[in-house]
């Protein structure tokens, strides 16, 4: 994408200095047949000037329409990646019954009493950074729109988004962002092994609205070795079901050899609603990594936001 823009940029660059060339060459023989040329010689020139101008304008305006073609292929080819591999996810499943019955026996009961989940903030999980991501907030008046303005600006970490790792589930105790995209990033309890994830949403017949279009659904898992990794590990991308259990568990797609302490959230979409996409609860599961104790502190680097 980057280098068909830069040649795009470089080709446009080069027309433009030609037909300036080309304008001062006219004018100029303009100025020569005013005062000593000839006037049917320099209009053959001019004919010849103008024709090849028009054939450079047609042939640059083609070419544009291709490279715009192409960047909206790419572009479509990009978006349709994460649900590619969620549908592989789910064929996995059908071909695994032994791996699906095992996930039903984790929805039923009591949840967080079958499975560990590593990012648990009374356990010591922390939210380290939300992006690019704005809350989604309904302010009562312009003093409480400008006070979360400014607190915004001077802080990344989003207060808000510690929902995710707080047990309770009600209606509205969520972490609410604008649009459908967005990220989080965590600090588990410790460093972890990390097989599945989570996630948690309110069923549509306690919604007061008796629909669930702000739950997420196409959404990915990457492990990253410190704050700022520019190559994370990609643990898969995922579909949460809005038609399904509340809480659905998600095994990883790529399982990784190290063990990660901090982990980041990736949503690509949500089930329809325009306004906003709320997170209820991320659950990270796996093994603690040999002589790892979970912290309850957390650093103040490791708390600073990132620039």
């Amino acid at each position: 994408m980057d280098y068909d823009e830069e040649e795009g940029c470089g080709i446009r660059n080069i027309f433009r200095s030609f037909v300036c060339v080309a304008l001062t060459l006219l004018l100029g023989l303009h100025v020569y047949s005013y005062l000593w040329g000839s006037q049917d010689t320099i209009e053959g020139d001019f004919g010849d000037i103008k024709y090849m101008v028009m054939q450079l304008t047609q042939g640059l305006s083609e070419m544009n329409r291709e490279h715009e073609r192409i960047r909206n292929e790419l572009e479509r080819m990009s978006s349709a990646l994460p649900a590619m591999t969620a549908a592989s996810g789910r064929v996995k499943d059908a071909l695994e019954p032994t791996r699906r019955h095992a996930r039903q026996l984790m929805d039923m009961g009591d949840y967080d009493r079958q499975i560990a989940d590593f990012a648990l903030e009374s356990a010591g999980a922390r939210i380290l950074d939300t992006g690019e991501t704005q809350e989604y907030m309904i302010y009562e008046s312009t003093v409480g729109w400008a006070l979360h303005a400014v607190s915004s600006l001077l802080c990344r970490e989003c207060p808000g988004a510690s929902a995710i790792l707080r047990p309770g589930t009600l209606p509205g105790e969520c972490w609410a962002f604008r649009g459908s995209r967005g990220e989080v990033t965590i600090r588990l309890v410790g460093s972890v092994h990390i097989t599945g994830i989570s996630i948690e949403h309110i069923p549509p017949h306690i919604s007061p609205t008796k629909e669930i279009s702000s739950a997420p659904r196409l959404f990915q898992l990457e492990g990253l070795s410190h704050r700022g990794d520019p190559h994370p590990h990609d643990f898969g991308s995922f579909e949460y079901d809005k038609d399904g259990k509340p809480i659905q568990y998600f095994e990883v797609q790529q399982p990784a050899a190290a063990a990660y302490l901090i982990v980041r959230l990736k949503v690509f979409s949500n089930w329809g609603h325009s306004l906003y996409t709320c997170l209820y609860r991320v659950r990270i599961h796996g093994e603690l990594a040999p002589g790892q104790a979970p912290q309850k502190t957390i650093s103040e680097e490791e708390t600073m936001p990132l620039h």
